[in-house]
């Protein structure tokens, strides 16, 4: 007779998460590798995440178990409460960075045509992006947030899986920064690399406190491409005054982005009212653990 089995509490989402990063890290590198110079590379790595859990679901997950794996991920449930935090914090905390920017003199104001045309273009072009960008970044949250984060939830507090998520997702970044020529690629390896990986790890806090809250993907997905959106804003307005000293303050390897996104972390760490109740292997996580089919006679 062919029953469900749940596997132990903590060798199945350990297989799981060595498996997501195993098959994405590789992915990573290989797309850096083959594509070093090619433009394309950078949408194509934002899919990679979701694409590490499709092959996961045919190799990694029996029949039967697959569909409850992708209803784990909550994509029918919007989470509307959350949305104004991800539209909102976002852009608060980048604007914030090109205010410094502009204050230590790193970047000054470009000149923005204020006409009807101008307006009604950057309308249009900010409305293509936003879904162009929603449709890339979920390809990353379905991966991170959907997949690994409730795994590594299993394993330890919400609090520090948050963290351990979000350092995941932000050393996802570095073939791309490292190997590639397309991906902040503005200033020194050996400042943007770090900056880079240490901001994505703090947002990844934010990211997973709104999955948390609203329990499904989609605002996290908002939040991050409001996120990715801000900073391309940012550059459009704010212009380096040398090459790369806008790149060090602001956007994504800028450290006045970097301070505002641990103090944002810090807080939401200390005061989430989500994880107030944090305990190691919550057991309302127990819904998300995995299932193997056996054959017993």
């Amino acid at each position: 007779m062919i029953i469900l089995r749940r596997l132990t509490p903590r060798s199945a989402p350990l297989r799981e998460i060595l498996a997501f990063l195993l098959v994405v890290f590789g992915l990573a590198t290989g797309l850096a590798v083959g594509l070093p110079h090619a433009h394309l590379n950078v949408p194509a790595s934002a899919l990679l995440p979701t694409v590490a859990v499709t092959i996961l679901t045919f190799t990694l997950f029996p029949r039967g178990t697959r569909r409850d794996l992708w209803r784990s991920f909550r994509l029918r449930r919007a989470g509307l409460r959350s949305w104004g935090w991800a539209l909102g914090v976002p852009i608060l905390l980048c604007g914030a960075a090109f205010g410094a920017a502009l204050l230590v003199g790193a970047g000054h104001l470009q000149t923005i045509p204020f006409t009807g045309a101008a307006l009604g273009t950057f309308a249009s072009a900010t409305a293509a992006n936003v879904v162009i960008m929603m449709v890339l970044l979920m390809g990353e949250e379905i991966g991170w947030r959907g997949f690994l984060l409730p795994r590594v939830q299993q394993l330890t507090t919400r609090r520090r899986a948050a963290v351990l998520t979000g350092f995941a997702h932000g050393c996802f970044h570095l073939p791309l920064i490292l190997i590639a020529t397309t991906y902040d690629a503005d200033g020194s390896r050996w400042i943007v690399a770090p900056v880079a990986v240490l901001t994505i790890t703090a947002a990844g806090v934010f990211y997973a406190w709104l999955k948390d809250r609203s329990g499904s993907v989609w605002p996290a997905g908002i939040g991050h491409t409001f996120a990715n959106l801000s900073f391309d804003w940012g550059f459009a307005v704010v212009a380096s005054t040398t090459p790369a000293s806008l790149a060090y303050v602001a956007g994504e390897t800028g450290v006045a982005t970097l301070g505002a996104v641990v103090v944002a972390a810090i807080v939401l760490l200390t005061n989430a009212k989500v994880w107030k109740a944090d305990r190691v292997g919550d057991p309302a996580l127990a819904g998300e653990a995995s299932t193997v089919v056996t054959a017993e006679r």
